[in-house]
């Protein structure tokens, strides 16, 4: 009886939003994140498909840039935002018990890349954030489980 009284108060006491932000603050679902919206993975938002977190096309090169990215060994057929990589090393996650934020340093040396592509340059696509719930699912199962029986 005494199990079921702890499990019934576990319940009482659950949070979900705890248990969510445990998550965004690990380390390593905080680098899946970021690397989804830079690069590093198959559907990496900016690098690998040239998209903003909206879905919407960053955009094309110019003819002029596309022969710089071509001399350089870099990606040219879709605008990635990466040059340097040094807009990508600003990438962080910011968690809440809401959800997460990515923030970035837009600012390069003579222009703001959120005037330039928008915000939504920062975020993930509908598409990332089903991956991202499947990459954590294990970890929030054992978080519940964890709570729940302790």
């Amino acid at each position: 009886m005494k199990d079921f009284e702890r499990l019934l108060n576990n319940v009482n006491k659950f949070d979900l939003n705890d248990v969510l932000y445990t998550l965004w603050n690990d380390n390593k679902v905080q680098n899946y994140i970021i690397e989804l919206n830079t690069e590093g993975q198959p559907t990496s938002q900016l690098y690998n498909l040239g998209v903003d977190s909206l879905g919407e096309t960053l955009g094309e090169y110019s003819d002029y840039t596309i022969q710089f990215k071509i001399e350089d060994g870099q990606r040219f057929d879709h605008i990635t935002l990466k040059d340097t990589g040094d807009f990508y090393e600003t990438f962080k996650v910011k968690p809440s018990k809401k959800g997460f934020q990515i923030i970035a340093n837009p600012v390069k040396e003579d222009n703001n890349l959120f005037d330039e592509y928008g915000k939504d340059i920062t975020g993930l696509t509908e598409d990332n954030k089903t991956l991202l719930l499947a990459f954590v699912k294990e970890d929030f199962n054992k978080e519940i489980e964890k709570r729940l029986f302790q």
